[in-house]
């Protein structure tokens, strides 16, 4: 039997992430004709709502037990996860017994992944204005946020005003109110969202119209906004490549 593909996300609800899911979809059936591409989530509480409404979606074990159950005794994974963080390392520690996986994935896998991403991400930041990029991070294991500071170290070479925060987990307030200053003499920002799917945390945490949104706390009249990971062609472009080579050894 061909190697089927497992493609395993964090999840979310909104419309535009589902449009982003869709489009990788698309994008990785075009890549690999023929392969069976089923789909999981680790946000457990998001697949009960979704089950409870009906909807076929599945977390990781019930797609490894379906795949099994079918006869397949090979799986390519890739993560859809940006960092090997909580999420991901759960996906490594799942009962795999009864199939051989070959695992790609997360984005910033690697300090090779790390360098390409900060190229890539760096050559389509403005350079007239203070940048910051805005990562989901991990409110308290600063071992996961290890991959997200050697991103913000990389890039913070190729713009001369960057600053990357994190949404959770952020070591550095005095240098985001530092970053805020200058943005606002500046009078002009432009924000990067360093998360794949727009959904909740960008509607609300950045552009929200509550006074404690990102947005409402800078406060700048001339205000960029960059689009998510899952919209970059080239992000899209370096998932496939980690799933490819992990065919390659499946």
């Amino acid at each position: 039997m061909t190697t089927p593909i497992l493609i395993v996300a964090f999840g979310a609800m909104s419309s535009a992430a589902r449009v982003a899911y869709e489009h990788f979809d698309a994008e990785v059936r075009l890549a690999f004709p023929g392969r069976e591409i089923v789909w999981a989530y680790t946000a457990k509480s998001l697949v009960a709502r979704l089950q409870a409404k009906g909807e076929k979606v599945q977390l990781l074990s019930e797609a490894y037990a379906d795949l099994k159950a079918r006869g397949f005794r090979n799986v390519a994974l890739l993560s859809l996860h940006l960092v090997p963080g909580e999420q991901h390392q759960g996906i490594l520690a799942e009962d795999t017994r009864g199939l051989e996986v070959s695992y790609a994935g997360p984005l910033l896998g690697t300090p090779a992944d790390i360098e390409a991403i900060a190229q890539c991400l760096g050559a389509e930041l403005p350079q007239d204005r203070p940048v910051m990029v805005v990562a989901h991070g991990h409110a308290h294991e600063a071992k996961f946020n290890e991959e997200l500071k050697a991103l913000a170290d990389r890039l913070g070479q190729l713009h001369p005003d960057l600053l990357m925060t994190r949404l959770e987990g952020d070591d550095a307030p005095e240098a985001l109110d530092a970053f805020m200053g200058r943005a606002r003499v500046a009078g002009k920002v432009h924000v990067d969202p360093f998360l794949y799917v727009a959904g909740d945390h960008v509607r609300n945490d950045i552009l929200g119209e509550e006074e404690d949104s990102l947005k409402s706390r800078l406060g700048v009249s001339d205000f960029g906004f960059g689009a998510v990971l899952g919209e970059r062609p080239w992000v899209r472009h370096h998932f496939i490549e980690q799933l490819r080579n992990a065919l390659e050894t499946a």
